[in-house]
């Protein structure tokens, strides 16, 4: 195979993948081995929806191979299609479906290269059945094994029989935007983004927690970007009756997808909140937030001290404790100094830990013992 074009394949974790996913970690892994080391760098599931702009406007070379459905045993016969261009087989999760794939690869390819990549929380970590055999030889089988955040690699590490790097889901300027942040231009805004209104970002606590201190911050903003569940409309007409005066201050603006138009926004805002029950790993908002030089608000998920820089770029509170978070959430609103240099040093730390370029060349040094 000498003299070959490689190849990275990722393969979804269940039907495929939808377009937003191809700028995030799923589809930055892939784009960045092929811009920066020459790989072709394909992206294989069912077709999830009609058009995906983002190949063209974010992530222009990478591929995209649609199969007729999601059966492993359709899978196996696109790897018994493909597998001399497969150099590298990214995966993503813990997931059986993966199994029998990941074994035949290792038949077809002993030289081949798997990277699993994997954002657990603590809940489905302690439902897996490690000790199965199925699931030993799996681990085996690849090459590297990385956890987005620094507590669930500790805890997969003194469980499994294997290394578990820290790899974390960062941040990539696609577009080359200027990452200058003026924290002189910040206004009193409190930004969540993420799936407003699901169960698991449980963005009903921020909310409360304000409701509990606005009258004492009419300057401040709540601003909630992200798609809105229809359930939680009619939970916030229900809020909103009972704080009347409450909506003038919070905004919900729906999904952003311009990269440019979402950077301002996270830039304009001198909070970052996070109030989900739990995450997988690293949420890549976490990232972005970092990088505009936001003072971060989180639950204690398991990445609640990554996120917050062991509290030397913000806070934690205990998932449910309104109360709590309504007290930080005042406090840190009342003092300028700690939102300026809790942002300054935000700034600094998603530089240092959360450099997409940095962590890609991690990662190829982890698979190949080479730096190129």
């Amino acid at each position: 195979m000498a003299g070959k074009r490689r190849g990275i394949y990722s393969i979804a974790p269940n039907n495929g993948w939808n377009d937003q996913q191809l700028t995030k970690n799923c589809g930055i892994v892939p784009y960045l081995f092929h811009k920066r080391y020459g790989y072709r760098a394909v992206m294989v599931g069912t077709r999830m929806q009609a058009e995906y702009p983002s190949l063209e406007r974010y992530v222009k070379g990478v591929e995209m191979d649609f199969l007729p459905d999601a059966e492993w045993e359709t899978e196996c016969r696109y790897l018994q299609e493909h597998y001399q261009d497969m150099d590298v087989l990214v995966l993503h999760g813990l997931f059986p479906f993966y199994f029998p794939i990941v074994h035949r690869y290792r038949q077809l390819r002993p030289d081949g290269k798997v990277y699993l990549e994997l954002d657990p929380n603590s809940y489905y970590e302690d439902t897996l059945e490690w000790t199965h055999p199925a699931f030993l030889r799996f681990l085996q089988e690849c090459d590297v094994i990385g956890a987005s955040c620094h507590r669930m690699q500790k805890c997969l590490g003194q469980k499994w029989p294997c290394v578990v790097e820290y790899l974390p889901n960062g941040f990539y300027n696609f577009d080359q935007l200027d990452m200058a942040v003026d924290f002189g231009r910040k206004e009193k805004v409190i930004l969540t983004v993420g799936r407003i209104g699901s169960a698991q970002k449980r963005n009903e606590e921020l909310l409360e927690a304000f409701a509990k201190i606005y009258v004492s911050l009419p300057d401040w903003t709540v601003r909630l970007i992200g798609k809105i569940e229809p359930d939680f409309m009619q939970w916030f007409k229900d809020f909103c009756l009972r704080y009347p005066r409450i909506g003038r201050q919070i905004e919900m603006t729906g999904p952003i997808f311009e990269k440019k138009q979402l950077l301002a926004e996270y830039k304009r805002a001198k909070i970052f909140a996070l109030t989900s029950v739990f995450e997988g790993g690293t949420p890549n908002v976490v990232a972005e937030a970092l990088y505009s030089g936001c003072y971060m608000i989180t639950s204690d998920i398991d990445a609640a001290d990554d996120v917050i820089d062991e509290g030397r770029c913000g806070s934690k509170y205990e998932r449910g404790n309104i109360d709590v978070l309504a007290d930080i959430l005042y406090q840190v609103c009342c003092d300028e100094n700690c939102m300026l240099q809790g942002g300054k040093r935000a700034l600094t730390y998603g530089k240092e830990e959360y450099d997409f370029e940095k962590i890609i060349q991690r990662l190829y040094w982890l698979l190949f013992k080479e730096v190129e």
